[in-house]
């Protein structure tokens, strides 16, 4: 599952062997994700390192920058100064949306929700995240279950052979995720669906002309949604597993993104960001693992359809 942490600066910022023992313990791959709290959290952190040697306050910064790529989540959360101390306006924040938990330096209050450094390590309940759950086949608990991953990417790929936006089962699903890319950034995210061309599929020409039928209400304004059939190759990979693949990491969707309703439930498991990386590659337009069947369609919230 993928939680959120608040993180103090000074916790992990304290020494080198806190900053690497902590950073190693989060990616969206360990269903961890530190909050950007307060937003320019990572320069907090880099203030916090004052007291290390300049090799590793170097090492320190070329990783943040790196971490940037899969272990943090901006949710916007208001930071006050005059609330008090980070551990106060943690506690604030806490109280309006909760953290999965709170890593601090201490916990004077003896908080059931903070974690000390000291207290930190796999086995804690707190620290306990399952690699792979179930939910229910609903559109709305497909896409809370991915949500921070779609609050974060800057591209979305929602990978299923048998994706039809023509189905109301896929638009369920579809419009839910979307929803929650739209109240995070929305127009600059890029979305595309990739599906396995067969027989039974109708020809680009039919998409063009009905399409905006099936976006309508689906699509947020001013969102657009690249629509790529592919076809295995002879002695080839085949097009089997389902995934949401980001430029953040990626989940596998076992049983595919249809929403079939509550009475049924689909496995999710989160994909190591290598392997999420490397299939999310093989669907680049120039791919040597599938073959493109063109055209590339770009269907966009005005109901226009355009070849790309």
């Amino acid at each position: 599952m993928l939680f959120e942490y608040a993180v103090e600066p000074q916790a992990i910022g304290a020494s080198w062997q806190n900053f690497r023992y902590l950073i190693e313990k989060f990616g969206f791959d360990r269903g961890r994700l530190i909050s950007r709290f307060p937003r320019k959290w990572e320069r907090e952190v880099y203030a916090a390192a004052a007291q290390m040697k300049p090799t590793e306050r170097a090492r320190l910064e070329i990783a943040l920058n790196q971490a940037k790529q899969s272990k943090f989540l901006r949710l916007g959360r208001p930071y006050d100064p005059a609330i008090g101390n980070w551990l106060q306006n943690a506690n604030a924040q806490h109280a309006a949306a909760p953290f999965h938990a709170i890593i601090a330096v201490q916990n004077p209050a003896a908080q059931a929700e903070v974690v000390t450094v000291d207290e930190v390590d796999e086995q804690h309940p707190l620290m306990v995240s399952a690699h792979t759950w179930e939910v229910e086949r609903v559109g709305t608990k497909l896409a809370s279950a991915m949500c921070p991953l779609l609050q974060s990417a800057k591209s979305v790929l929602f990978v299923d052979r048998f994706f039809d936006i023509s189905k109301a089962r896929y638009q369920e699903t579809l419009k839910a995720c979307l929803d929650v890319i739209q109240a995070s950034g929305g127009p600059g995210v890029r979305c595309e669906i990739h599906f396995c061309d067969h027989d039974k599929r109708p020809p680009p020409e039919f998409i063009e002309r009905e399409a905006h039928k099936w976006i309508r209400g689906v699509l947020p304004a001013g969102m657009s949604l690249a629509l790529f059939g592919w076809r295995e190759r002879a002695g080839g990979a085949d097009f089997h597993a389902r995934y949401l693949l980001t430029d953040v990491g990626g989940i596998n969707v076992e049983a595919g993104f249809s929403a079939e309703g509550a009475h049924q439930k689909v496995q999710l498991g989160l994909l190591p960001f290598d392997f999420a990386k490397h299939r999310l590659d093989a669907f680049l337009p120039k791919s040597t693992v599938y073959d493109l069947v063109g055209p590339v369609l770009e269907v966009r919230s005005d109901g226009s359809v355009h070849r790309i």
